[in-house]
Formats: structure tokens, C-alpha cells, sequence
């Protein structure tokens, strides 16, 4: 039975593309007040930090309704294809949850969950895998067992010129925040297990640019080729400038080096001028030759 991938929004896919790879993508919510917008559909990015620079109110986020997913399901169900469901890192939504409640007396079809225990750009090489793997005829037990070595190799790290968005929406601890600001250390963050903590600190966001490349580029293990993955909020200058800090540092490896700009929800918790870099080794199908030419 042929397999459908879906997804939340916090992986960022272009609709576009997300139309390309036949990938169905759950909206979360961005929440002003008593107004909720589905992301990239009610809202986009240039509205949101329109709105965030000159609304009173702050913005928080919310998970999808089990309802919404259950929707994707059925359809999914007509069709008469299978769905793995790989979502944004538990510790950090409860998205996943949505999602099992929606699969449940769900009959007819198998439904697969999958915790990717990453974000924006990671979960977006998580799904982008997932949707070639199912194109080319993949197992669900094949898919499943990539993407579960792919969870252990696939690091993520961010840093953020204004640590108080990331504190205040729960994703960072207060003390931490505080002690950031406090002494003006910028920290480099990673998902450890899929929750945010601190890697590294350093003095000047300058000088977390230049460690956050280090440690990407010593992430490389070098075994084929390694996609790395620059993700800005509305700070498309410096994502260039850490597009070419990793070319140079990993000069002579079999690398590829994009951009993506992280959307509404995410934006709410990094604020705007967030610089992240992710990158994953390797890719199991048979279209390796393809996949290096998107």
C-alpha cells in the first residue's frame, strides 16, 4: 500500500514543495490574544513580525486539534494509502499527542507516529527523507528504521541575539535566560533528547556565529555526503554569512549548503535575527544522485 507523509508545520516546508513531495502538513496556531492564525495559512511570515512590531499583545502557540489531523488522515484513507505522521520534537510540543488521538479508531489503513525529537530545518530533512523513501516504493519498516538512525545524526544548533521570546514561551530555563542577559553571554543552543539546552558560551553574537560553525562542521562525519541547513528568522544577511563560514570550514568535503527561512510559530520562540544550523550525513534511497541536485 502506498505510503503518504504527514507533518506539522513547524518543519517549514514551502507549500509549494510540500505539494511537490505530496506531503500533507498540519498547520499549529499562532496565538495574539484571543486570536488564533493557523501558520502559513492565516498568517505568514512578513505579517507576523509586521504584527509583532507593533502589537501590545505577545504571541504564544498552540498544537493542532487532534481533529485537524484526523482530517489529513481520512483522506490519506480514501485514497486508500497508509500515513507516517513525523512531527516536531515531543519535549517541545505536544503536537504528537494531537496526532495519536486523531489515529485511534482510525481502521482500514496503517498509521505510523514518528517523533523526530528536532525542529524547522531538522524536521525538515526528517520529511523530505521520508517523502523520497515513500516515492521509490520504501517499507514503512525501512522508513521507520532510517529515520530512527537518522534521529541520532541529524544535530541541531541555534543562537539567538535576544534570549527572552525563547524564556518566555518555556523552551529555555528563566535562570539561564537571566544569567544570559545579565552577563552578556551568548549562548550556542542544541537539542539534546529533543529539548533545548545550552552547548556553549561565548561573548559576542559574532564569535557564537563563528563557534556555531565549528561545531557543525565537526559534527560532519564525513561519510558521503553531508547536507547542512542554515535557518534564519528574517535574517536572511547573516544566514548567508554562516552559508559561507561552514563552505569554508568544511572546504573539500562532499557538502550541500541551504537556506531556509523558519516560519510564524518558530519565530515566536526565537524571535526575529535567530541564526540555526542543521545537518544530516548520508540519504538510503536510490536517488542519491537526485537528491544532491535539489
Amino acid at each position: 500500500m502506498p505510503i503518504h507523509i504527514v507533518t506539522d508545520s513547524t518543519a517549514d516546508i514551502d507549500p509549494a514543495r510540500a505539494l511537490e513531495l505530496g506531503i500533507t502538513v498540519v498547520p499549529l496556531f499562532v496565538v495574539f490574544g484571543n486570536e488564533s492564525l493557523r501558520d502559513y495559512i492565516d498568517i505568514s511570515r512578513r505579517q507576523f513580525f509586521e504584527r509583532l512590531g507593533k502589537d501590545p499583545v505577545l504571541p504564544t502557540t498552540s498544537q493542532p486539534s487532534a481533529a485537524m489531523f484526523r482530517e489529513a488522515f481520512l483522506q490519506a484513507a480514501e485514497r486508500g494509502e497508509d500515513v507516517l505522521c513525523i512531527t516536531i520534537s515531543s519535549v517541545l510540543s505536544g503536537t504528537i499527542n494531537a496526532a495519536r488521538a486523531a489515529a485511534e479508531n482510525i481502521t482500514g489503513i496503517r498509521i505510523e507516529l514518528f517523533d523526530s525529537l528536532n525542529a524547522a530545518g531538522g524536521l525538515q530533512f526528517f520529511v523530505e527523507d521520508a517523502a523520497r523513501m515513500a516515492a521509490e516504493g520504501a517499507t514503512m519498516e525501512e522508513m521507520l528504521s532510517y529515520l530512527g538512525t537518522m534521529r541520532d545524526r541529524t544535530p541541531l544548533f541555534a543562537t539567538l541575539p535576544d534570549l527572552s521570546h525563547v524564556q518566555r514561551t518555556g523552551r529555555i530555563g528563566r535562570a539561564a535566560a537571566v544569567l544570559g542577559g545579565l552577563m552578556k553571554i551568548v549562548p550556542i543552543l542544541t537539542l539534546d533528547a529533543g529539548a533545548v539546552v545550552s552547548r556553549s558560551q561565548v561573548r559576542t553574537f559574532k564569535r557564537a556565529m563563528e563557534t556555531m560553525a565549528e561545531l557543525a562542521c565537526s559534527e560532519d562525519r564525513g561519510a558521503g555526503m553531508t547536507r547542512f541547513r542554515v535557518i534564519h528568522t528574517q535574517a536572511p544577511e547573516l544566514a548567508e554569512q554562516m552559508r559561507e563560514r561552514i563552505i569554508e570550514r568544511c572546504a573539500g568535503r562532499e557538502i550541500t549548503v541551504d537556506i531556509v527561512e523558519a516560519g510564524p510559530v518558530i519565530a515566536v520562540h526565537a524571535g526575529a535575527g535567530a541564526i540555526g544550523v542543521v545537518l544530516t550525513n548520508g540519504y538510503p534511497g536510490r536517488s542519491t544522485k537526485a537528491l544532491a541536485q535539489h
